[in-house]
């Protein structure tokens, strides 16, 4: 049995599904048993609990070998997986992967890449089958921006001439899937990118060629950025541990391409022109 935390998310999803059309038991850990009615309707089970009640975790382990651990960027997201890990390792869950950062580092200065960091230690620390995935940019964040991208052909972010190597989360879940439910990928920690760095002008031109109309890159003020954030984040937290990301990605933080992704899929990871095809309703509005 696999446990996967986050099952309602992109990643986890992707993991979830991949996982069940090859034939493994999932098992969900949800807040809501009645949440992910599709996965449910595919033979996911679901054990209802919270990262944040030990004792849940503790129900949800029973009968698991194999563990995703994906939990959304927040203040208390190193308590919740350090919970987590703990609850694995007293339960003997024999492999945990985890979704982490390409940023993630001990020179992390950022608090949510810093925090990635502290539990992947906390991981290596406590599980010997461990595996640590640290994607890129994803390339679902776009999607955020699909209503001014419809209506007005335009998207703002402050990360000026930086580039990454985008990444689907599709590609991300099914990765995970693979090193769950295969030996040879234990002690290692993998840098999962796209095919090609890009600059945010670059993405804004092949989302014009695929779309058939013209979608522009703003390079938005730092500051702009954080107001607008504000408006919509009600966590003063929250606001400024994703301005101080998005700071490190302007500086160049994910500038690097690997093949990881590649090997571990077995074939090319998708490019950004895929996605777009596939999300081009998204994008019409």
């Amino acid at each position: 049995m696999i446990l996967i935390t986050g099952a309602t998310g992109r990643v986890g999803g992707s993991a979830a599904r991949y996982l069940l059309s090859s034939g493994h038991p999932v098992r969900a850990l949800l807040r809501e048993a009645g949440a992910a009615g599709e996965l449910r309707a595919l033979g996911m089970a679901v054990a209802e609990g919270d990262l944040g009640q030990p004792a849940s975790i503790t129900a949800a382990l029973a009968g698991v070998d194999g563990a995703l651990l994906v939990t959304p960027n927040g203040e208390q997201q190193l308590q919740l997986e350090q919970n987590f890990i703990e609850a694995a390792a007293a339960a003997g869950v024999r492999r945990v992967v985890k979704i982490s950062s390409l940023e993630a580092s001990a020179e992390a200065t950022a608090p949510i890449p810093r925090m990635h960091y502290r539990a992947e230690c906390l991981l290596q620390a406590e599980i010997g089958d461990w595996t640590v995935l640290r994607p890129n940019f994803y390339m679902q964040n776009l999607l955020m921006y699909a209503h001014p991208i419809a209506a007005h052909g335009v998207f703002a972010l402050p990360f000026g001439s930086a580039r990454v190597a985008p990444i689907d989360t599709r590609d991300v879940g099914e990765i995970a899937a693979r090193v769950l439910s295969a030996d040879g990928h234990a002690q290692h920690t993998y840098a999962l990118t796209g095919p090609a760095l890009l600059d945010f002008h670059e993405i804004a031109r092949q989302m014009s060629d695929v779309l058939g109309r013209e979608v522009r890159y703003i390079d938005q003020p730092p500051a702009e950025f954080r107001a607008f954030l504000a408006g919509i984040v009600p966590s003063a937290w929250q606001v400024d541990a994703v301005c101080a990301l998005f700071a490190q990605i302007a500086d160049h933080a994910l500038e690097r391409v690997s093949d990881d992704a590649h090997q571990l899929l077995g074939r090319p990871p998708r490019t950004l022109a895929e996605f777009v095809r596939d999300h081009a309703a998204a994008f019409a509005g």
